[in-house]
């Protein structure tokens, strides 16, 4: 797979964006692994569009531009409008606002002054989706238990930056940061990033259920 140069793929998108929607685009931002530089040659590119008063033809235009640029299969992420990600739940906006890059505009719009409360409770909900896929999937379906150990995994990350913002202030912007932060569950969670079926599942139920319960503690140990 050729190397994708992801700054100059997000200007071209942005350009076709403009060109397309004008004045009413809002925000262009990158986020995931490439905004972090942590990529593989095959990671998805995870832009972030925000289109006032977004309608299915804008969102139309939108899987028409993207589909004409190179690498169109990778790309994936979230488009929405301002107005409707400013009413977010704050729990729920918080990961997308502080893992964004953003490349045309801002997140002015709306209050990013995210408390600890925010974060936590943003921890709490990753962590309930994480057990409740695990334990779904080994009680019914133990043959997609790859697949979604992959992605708790993926996930995990997410909650480790919110518990650790909620008791520092800070988001780790990378998962090396993350790992100097963490605690040994968490650092076997990041380290099993390159073979998640390696994780050890009753421990990521343990590490899950204490951040649900509010046992958990995201101190370095």
């Amino acid at each position: 797979m050729a190397d994708i140069i992801v700054d100059a793929w997000m200007q071209e998108l942005e350009s076709k964006l403009t060109e397309a929607f004008g004045s009413r685009l809002a925000l262009v931002g990158l986020q995931g692994s490439r905004s972090r530089n942590e990529a593989r040659p095959d990671s998805d590119i995870d832009s972030v569009v925000l289109i006032d008063s977004l309608s299915t033809t804008d969102l139309e235009t939108c899987r028409s531009i993207i589909a004409g640029m190179p690498h169109a299969d990778l790309a994936c992420g979230f488009i929405g409008s301002p107005e409707t990600v400013a009413a977010w739940p704050r729990h729920d906006v918080f990961n997308l606002v502080m893992d964004t890059r953003t490349i045309r505009g801002s997140f002015a719009f709306m209050d990013t002054a995210f408390t600890a409360e925010d974060a936590l409770l943003s921890a709490r909900v990753g962590a309930s989706e994480i057990h409740h896929a695990l334990c779904h999937t080994l009680a019914f379906e133990p043959e997609a238990l790859d697949a979604v150990l992959a992605a708790c995994v993926k996930n995990a990350f997410f909650v480790m930056r919110a518990l650790t913002f909620a008791r520092t202030g800070e988001y780790p912007e990378s998962r090396a940061r993350m790992r100097q932060l963490a605690n040994d569950a968490e650092r076997a969670l990041l380290d099993a990033h390159d073979a998640p079926a390696n994780v050890d599942a009753d421990a990521l139920l343990a590490w899950t259920a204490g951040i649900i319960q509010g046992s958990h503690s995201s101190a370095p140990s």
